[in-house]
């Protein structure tokens, strides 16, 4: 039986619940996915003056663009922790990660204000599940103390880059390419 002294005293990687190498393998999944999920969320604001002149969308669609993914997103984000104790974290994060790239695509895809305000709402859906499952991940494959804190500032960091890098990206692809560009590739570095 180890004390907290010896807990305290041991390396990150011999807290983690595995191996070294397992360990930074799913904090970096991890890291990646929630840096997509914020860095989608983020090319939408940049891409709606965009968005407005080539489907001509309202000013009421274009704010149901992004309350759609909202709405959703805060509405089961609980159902979606509850989702990962039932069915498995791991098989959830997945799961969602999927839901999550297909409709980065759908999105991207979309040829009506209805499809892409649809796409958005089922985007929501991946996010509420991908989001508290992460988090769970992080929380039960590092040990409580300096691994787990470490995680959890990375985790926090990639929420901050996200939003700014995606404000960043979302603003150049949309004026040199198209707005459709920054969901394709959300979809791609999801999957």
């Amino acid at each position: 039986m180890t004390t907290t002294a010896q807990r305290a005293s041991a390396p990150a990687a011999a807290r983690f619940h595995g191996t070294p190498v397992h360990a930074t393998l799913i904090h970096a999944i991890i890291c990646v996915s929630y840096f997509m999920v914020i860095l989608d969320n983020s090319i939408v604001f940049t891409g709606l003056p965009q968005i407005r002149s080539d489907m001509g969308v309202s000013e009421t669609g274009l704010s149901w663009i992004t309350n759609a993914y909202v709405l959703v997103f805060g509405g089961l984000l609980l159902l979606g922790a509850r989702a990962g104790d039932l069915f498995g974290r791991r098989r959830v994060f997945l799961f969602s990660l999927i839901v999550f790239s297909l409709t980065s695509l759908l999105v991207g895809a979309a040829q009506t204000q209805w499809w892409l305000i649809g796409a958005r709402a089922l985007q929501g859906i991946g996010a509420a599940v991908l989001a508290p499952s992460a988090l769970s991940l992080l929380t039960r494959n590092f040990a409580e103390g300096r691994a787990r804190n470490r995680a959890m500032a990375a985790y926090s960091a990639v929420a901050g880059l996200g939003a700014a890098f995606g404000l960043v990206v979302g603003g150049l692809v949309a004026d040199l390419i198209s707005w459709r560009a920054g969901f394709f590739l959300t979809s791609r570095s999801a999957s």
